[in-house]
């Protein structure tokens, strides 16, 4: 955790230093905000699979080795995935990866017998889900604030004019900053980021 702590602050220093350099016209203060939200998305995302695969394999290693069968299988072959993605997964690949951990463990369900003696070991660690939900929702805060920094330092060096022929794009990230749904922030941050081609 330290060292993802350390790669985010990293990355954030130097964005800070990339959105103090003087920039050319309006469109470039929008360009540079875009690629800024796109970053720290990035780095929420990757944080989010390492978190994954750590829970994934906190449950493979509690199934004692004489107890796996194909439900422990799985499980591992899911960890390889996701150890794999976060040395050469795109953050939309890694997006898909993290939301299927729900589809690995229901096809668990029903897959795995419950007289298997790996059963009982998995069923009782997913009670660890909570702390993965936990987790998430730190790096959701973390993002939302960082975004809302950003959002409001881009903010000032644009026109009124800039603003109120982008109002579309501002609308959106309105709408992202001031929402307190955890749930909704997902698809409201997904909403601003389609403008990004824009410029």
């Amino acid at each position: 955790m330290t060292k993802m702590r350390c790669t985010f602050i990293f990355l954030l220093s130097v964005l800070s230093l990339t959105c103090a350099a003087p920039p050319r016209s309006q469109k470039e203060i929008l360009s540079q905000f875009f690629r800024y939200a796109e970053t720290i998305r990035g780095i929420q995302i990757h944080n989010m699979l390492v978190v994954t695969v750590n829970f994934v394999q906190q449950i493979v290693d509690s199934v004692p080795v004489e107890e796996r069968g194909p439900g422990t299988s799985v499980l591992e072959s899911y960890i390889n995935r996701g150890k794999n993605l976060r040395q050469h997964g795109s953050t939309a690949e890694k997006y898909v990866y993290v939301y299927d951990l729900q589809g690995v463990f229901e096809g668990l369900k029903d897959s795995l017998s419950q007289s298997a003696p790996e059963s009982k070991t998995i069923g009782m660690s997913l009670i660890g889900l909570l702390g993965v939900a936990s987790e998430f929702a730190k790096e959701d805060e973390k993002v939302h604030n960082k975004f809302t920094e950003g959002a409001t330092q881009m903010k000032t060096k644009l026109t009124l004019a800039t603003i109120a022929q982008e109002s579309e794009v501002f609308n959106a990230i309105n709408k992202y900053i001031t929402s307190n749904d955890v749930q909704q922030h997902e698809t409201l941050i997904e909403e601003v980021l389609r403008f990004k081609n824009k410029y």
